[in-house]
């Protein structure tokens, strides 16, 4: 009954796009017949306007473009079944649904990036996450979603997958953010504590189809970025900028225990992407979701770091500081020195992306602890490879004594948050320790 009842949802979805799109191009063209009655002077009457209609449907082109769209949902519905209904796979009710919901899905993404220029680089979105359209959408979603949960077992994390996919993906991928967002917004913190909470049922839950349990570290890295680039926006204040909000967020030890915990979880997915072959196969086909992670879990272990040096703990010795390093080298390496891995398949401007990435969570403060406090070279990144380093942060300089360090340190909230003097004195006292 599920494959035959989703079936015919499959189609009703597909029909009603089609009703919509065809409509749109009528009206257009039949815009387009007025316009030119006007201008050629001609006498306007219902039998014209029916003749740019007729002549529409006679159109060679256009009956191609009907054809094509109806064949390519057929391939797309043919080409869905077969994956979704592969022996490896559980659950293939729930995945009846799953392919109306990824139509639903495809249409929505279209809907989220037709952008409309508002003017002084600000653009507004057809879709987003404050209007109707995407209020409409989303209730089309949690009833395709009620649906597969009745064959998903609820102890499964596959449900998790789907709520992610069709609820939170597009939030992460255009970095949705409220209108206000210079004070704590519910609707954002919603959203984030909704995240943290799928992220945490992903990695835990299990997962009994073969190919999502390999898989189900995709969407913890496509959310990694988003959750630690707002973290800050938790941390309540009455008024002031976003380093008031960092100090507030990092002084609330109770709050911050979730940026430990996330930045261990994080830690726990990156040894499993570098010790799972099939994990690490499911990011080689994702290599954007792999740079997301590696910004995400810099972002996230820089903001731990600086955390516990506020609170009097020397970073060089923490567990946090050593993946800290560690990420750094590997996310440079994957950038710039392995020619053969999953970056070289990103485009031009997904790599543009990445890299500039890597400068913002990689050539942070933090960095120039590692190198002058903890003693640890950073000789192996380029200053050529890092695009406008210098609009940013220098690139770490190796320094050569207390002075230069403090002179030339980053200017970040870092330095705001944390006694640079203090620093060094535990610097020296581990020296004389170690003699």
């Amino acid at each position: 009954m599920a494959y035959i009842e989703s079936f015919f949802y499959y189609i009703a979805v597909v029909m009603f796009m089609f009703v919509v799109i065809f409509g749109g191009i009528v009206f257009i063209y039949m815009l387009l017949g007025q316009l030119k009655l006007f201008f050629v002077k001609e006498e306007i009457s219902l039998e014209i306007e029916k003749n740019f209609l007729f002549k529409l449907i006679k159109n060679r082109f256009f009956k191609l473009s009907i054809v094509a769209y109806f064949a390519t949902f057929a391939f797309f519905y043919i080409n869905e079944s077969i994956d979704y209904y592969g022996s490896d796979r559980a659950y293939p009710q729930a995945k009846s649904y799953a392919i109306v919901a990824d139509t639903v899905y495809f249409w929505h993404s279209v809907g989220v990036n037709i952008k409309i220029n508002r003017g002084w680089g600000e653009f507004y979105r057809l879709v987003n996450h404050e209007n109707k359209l995407d209020i409409k959408i989303q209730k089309i979603q949690t009833f395709l979603l009620d649906k597969m949960y009745q064959y998903i077992p609820e102890e499964d994390g596959e449900r998790d997958f789907w709520y992610y996919k069709y609820k939170q993906l597009y939030v992460a991928k255009i970095r949705y953010k409220p209108d206000d967002v210079h004070n704590p917004h519910p609707r954002l913190s919603n959203i984030m504590d909704d995240m943290y909470e799928t992220t945490d049922k992903l990695f835990n839950k299990p997962i009994k189809d073969k190919v999502f349990d390999k898989q189900r570290y995709i969407p913890i890295a496509q959310m990694a970025y988003y959750l630690a680039d707002n973290m800050f926006y938790y941390a309540s204040y009455e008024f002031g900028n976003d380093w008031k909000k960092m100090f507030k967020f990092m002084d609330d030890k109770k709050l911050f225990q979730r940026a430990i915990d996330y930045e261990k979880l994080l830690a726990d997915v990156y040894e499993k992407i570098k010790t799972d072959k099939e994990v690490a196969k499911a990011f080689d086909d994702n290599p954007y979701s792999l740079g997301l992670f590696y910004g995400g879990v810099l972002n996230v272990s820089n903001k731990v770091i600086t955390f516990y040096t506020h609170n009097g703990v020397y970073p060089c010795g923490t567990k946090e500081m050593q993946r800290h390093v560690k990420y750094i080298e590997d996310f440079y390496n994957w950038i710039f020195v392995d020619k053969n891995n999953s970056f070289e398949k990103l485009g031009s401007r997904e790599k543009g992306q990445v890299k500039n990435l890597f400068k913002y969570v990689g050539l942070t403060a933090n960095s120039h602890v590692a190198n002058y406090i903890c003693d640890i070279s950073f000789d192996y990144i380029e200053i050529t490879n890092i695009p406008n380093y210098k609009y940013n942060l220098d690139i770490i300089p190796n320094y050569q004594n207390d002075k230069e360090f403090i002179d030339d340190f980053p200017t970040s909230y870092y330095t705001r948050y944390i006694d640079i003097t203090k620093l060094l004195e535990q610097k020296r006292s581990q020296k004389e320790e170690n003699k």
